[in-house]
C-alpha cells in the first residue's frame, strides 16, 4: 500500500459526530525537543518519546532509550512523561507512562460558595510497536486511560496509529510522516460519556546532512477540536549542542497584544554528550507566563 492510499485511510478514520472531549491531557505532547519546535515532530519522531507523536518513528531505533519528561504548566498543574524503547530484530518496541496532577482544586456549591478542596489527575499507559519495511515504516499503540476528579473515575482504551517514509534528497532526506491519535470510545463518568481528543496529524520535514532540521506539521481535530499548525527547526550550533526555535497556533492568541501576542512562540535548547540528552523547552503562554519542559534521555 502507497504512503498516499495510507494517509487516506488515515483521514476517513477520523470521520465522526462532532461531540465534548475529555481526557485533555492526551493533547498536552510530549518531549521537550519536540515541543520547542512548535509541536511539528510528527515526521521527525526517532526518539522514545515516539510514543506519543508518532509509533512508526519507533522502527529505525539502533540502541534501547529511556526518556523522561517533566513541564510546568502553571497554576500547580504538572506533566511527567516516561518511555523505554527496545529495538529487537524485526520491530522497536516501548512502553510510556503518561500523568497529569492538577493539585488540588477549591470546590464551589450552586451558589459559589467554599465547600473544601479536591484532587484531580490524569494518567495513561501506553504499549507501541514499530516496524521498518522496504517502503514505509509502520507504528501502533495501544493505551489504558484513567481519569480522576474528587470521588469520580473514568477508564478507558484508545489506539494510535501512524506511518513514516525516508526519501533521499539532496545531500539530506525528506521525511515525511502521519498518525492518528487517541482512537477509541471516550471515557464515562457517571451517565455521561465524551469523547477523547481525537486528532490526524500529517508532518513533512527535511533533515540536513549536517544535523540541522526543518519541519511543518498540520493537524485536525474531527470531533469539533478545529485544525491547527505548527513549524519549527533545529540548528546544530557545535557538536552535541543544538538551538531550537518554533511556533504553534494551538496556544496563540488571536487578538492578542503585547506578550501576549507571542503566545504560540516556542525555543528550546538541546544536548548531547555520549549516551545521554537533555532538552529544554519554554513556550509563551500570554497571562499565565511561561511554560517550562525538561526531557534527560539515555541511549544504552
Amino acid at each position: 500500500m502507497r504512503l498516499p492510499q495510507l494517509a487516506a485511510l488515515l483521514v476517513l478514520g477520523t470521520q465522526a459526530s462532532w461531540a465534548a472531549e475529555t481526557a485533555a491531557f492526551l493533547d498536552i505532547g510530549a518531549g521537550a525537543r519536540a515541543l520547542s519546535m512548535g509541536g511539528a515532530y510528527t515526521a521527525l519522531a526517532d526518539e522514545a518519546d515516539a510514543v506519543y507523536w508518532n509509533p512508526a518513528g519507533l522502527a529505525r531505533m539502533e540502541k534501547r532509550q529511556v526518556s523522561l519528561s517533566h513541564a510546568e504548566l502553571g497554576n500547580s498543574t504538572r506533566h511527567d512523561f516516561l518511555a523505554y524503547a527496545h529495538p529487537a530484530s524485526r520491530a522497536t518496541f516501548a512502553g510510556a507512562f503518561t500523568y497529569l496532577s492538577q493539585g488540588s482544586i477549591e470546590g464551589r456549591d450552586t451558589l459559589g460558595r467554599p465547600t473544601g478542596g479536591y484532587d484531580a489527575s490524569d494518567a495513561a499507559a501506553a504499549f507501541a510497536a514499530g516496524v521498518k519495511t522496504d517502503i514505509i515504516d509502520l507504528g501502533v499503540s495501544v493505551k489504558y486511560i484513567r481519569s480522576h476528579i474528587a470521588s469520580s473515575e473514568a477508564q478507558g482504551a484508545a489506539l494510535d496509529a501512524g506511518v513514516r517514509r525516508e526519501l533521499a534528497a539532496g545531500s539530506g532526506k525528506v521525511l515525511l510522516g502521519a498518525a492518528l491519535r487517541n482512537i477509541g470510545p471516550g471515557l464515562k463518568y457517571a451517565d455521561q460519556r465524551n469523547d477523547l481528543p481525537l486528532r490526524a496529524a500529517f508532518a513533512a520535514a527535511y533533515r540536513f546532512d549536517k544535523g540541522h532540521s526543518l519541519a511543518v506539521e498540520f493537524q485536525n481535530g474531527p470531533r469539533g477540536a478545529g485544525s491547527e499548525g505548527g513549524a519549527g527547526g533545529e540548528y546544530k550550533a557545535a557538536q552535541g549542542v543544538f538551538l531550537r526555535l518554533g511556533y504553534t497556533s494551538k496556544s496563540a492568541a488571536a487578538n492578542g497584544s503585547g506578550f501576549d501576542a507571542a503566545r504560540g512562540l516556542t525555543l528550546g535548547l538541546g544536548l548531547r554528550r555520549g549516551a545521554y540528552g537533555l532538552d529544554y523547552a519554554a513556550q509563551a503562554a500570554g497571562e499565565l507566563g511561561n511554560t517550562h519542559r525538561f526531557t534527560f534521555l539515555v541511549r544504552f
